[in-house]
């Protein structure tokens, strides 16, 4: 038994000779999270507008929706209207960015539950369908937002998004 441990020793030992001659490149930024400045640009505004969705006039951060304050609206919870409240914003930011696949954009459960004719992903959306196709300017908002990646030092300066014209979203 000795023999074997005092045999693993130096087989540490020597491995950890060799490492010290491997040379470890920086690996490239590819950016890993999303742009902060276009989510409050083109993106917080929608959950706050009031978008005609298939059952009427509707707000997502409406309480009983997604407020995070009283919303039953799964766990997608941001704070109504949050203004120049940095910290409030952020928040709504980073719930936003939870329900966004940076891998594949358009599947996205922030974009799929909202969106006419697709079941969603956790049941039904009970807000209803407020998307009414790909082409919906909101929805197109959304999914820029999701398919820019940047890095993590110029996520709050990005901005290139366009803001949608709120009143031409939804049915």
């Amino acid at each position: 038994m000795i023999r074997v441990l005092l045999m693993c020793g130096l087989c540490l030992v020597a491995l950890s000779a060799c490492l010290d001659n491997v040379e470890v490149e920086p690996e490239e930024e590819v950016g890993q999270t999303l742009c902060l400045a276009d989510y409050q640009a083109c993106v917080d505004p929608v959950f706050h507008a009031s978008i005609n969705g298939r059952a009427g006039p509707l707000t997502c951060s409406a309480s009983g929706c997604h407020d995070i304050n009283a919303g039953s609206g799964g766990g997608f919870k941001i704070f109504p209207n949050p203004g120049d409240d940095q910290a409030k914003l952020l928040a709504n930011f980073t719930s936003a960015r939870a329900f966004a696949n940076m891998s594949t954009p358009p599947q996205s459960k922030l974009l799929l539950e909202p969106l006419n004719g697709i079941s969603a992903i956790s049941g039904t959306h009970t807000g209803g369908d407020i998307f009414p196709n790909e082409n919906d300017g909101c929805y197109q908002a959304i999914l820029s937002w999701i398919a820019t990646r940047v890095n993590e030092e110029t996520a709050d300066s990005c901005g290139r998004c366009t803001v949608p014209t709120i009143s031409a979203c939804g049915f």
